[in-house]
């Protein structure tokens, strides 16, 4: 499958954080940056145009890595993020919270088979986010709403060490598409 979903294949920015980030990793460097915003605010795309950047480049695509945050935490292993490539993007980080966060009407309470699987997934998520912020000579881009958010996903001494070692881009809200059906 292709580091770049057909959606995104024609992503661009001119976003400068994206810039530096594409810098200082085609120089052999190591870049790290959170991407913060609310929905729809184009974090994913912009994400996406970084990548489209580093292959254009010639940064060769077998040394990329894309998670969506969901599907991480279900097929986690510890070995995963260690053993990954050099440069990792792991999309939606905080949208469990977010989602929870942004409900309207009142959740029913799960299972409480279902309450610890997920929070095993949780747990396997946020520890896969404190592995990667340790690791050295690893670029990153994670894609969160807000430090609230990443704090609720991450906790916080991972969510302070992240914010200690990364760039931080915050990208304004942008009106929602109109779909007419």
């Amino acid at each position: 499958m292709p580091v770049i979903p057909a959606l995104f294949r024609e992503a661009e920015t001119d976003h400068p954080a994206i810039a530096q980030w594409c810098s200082t990793i085609l120089a052999g460097d190591t870049a790290r940056l959170l991407l913060l915003g609310p929905h729809w605010s184009g974090k994913s795309h912009t994400a996406y145009a970084a990548l489209r950047r580093l292959l254009a480049a010639g940064y060769p695509e077998a040394d990329i890595t894309v998670h969506q945050a969901l599907e991480l935490k279900g097929i986690y292993e510890p070995g995963m993020i260690e053993n990954s490539t050099r440069v990792t993007v792991i999309d939606d980080l905080t949208v469990s919270a977010d989602l929870a966060r942004e409900a309207t009407v009142p959740l029913e309470t799960d299972s409480a088979d279902v309450q610890a699987m997920m929070a095993l997934e949780a747990g396997a998520l946020a520890d896969a986010i404190a592995r990667l912020s340790l690791l050295p000579r690893r670029s990153w881009i994670l894609i969160a709403s807000s430090i609230e958010g990443l704090i609720e996903t991450v906790g916080e001494e991972t969510a302070e060490r992240l914010l200690a070692v990364a760039e931080q881009a915050e990208l304004a809200q942008r009106p929602r598409p109109r779909l007419d059906w």
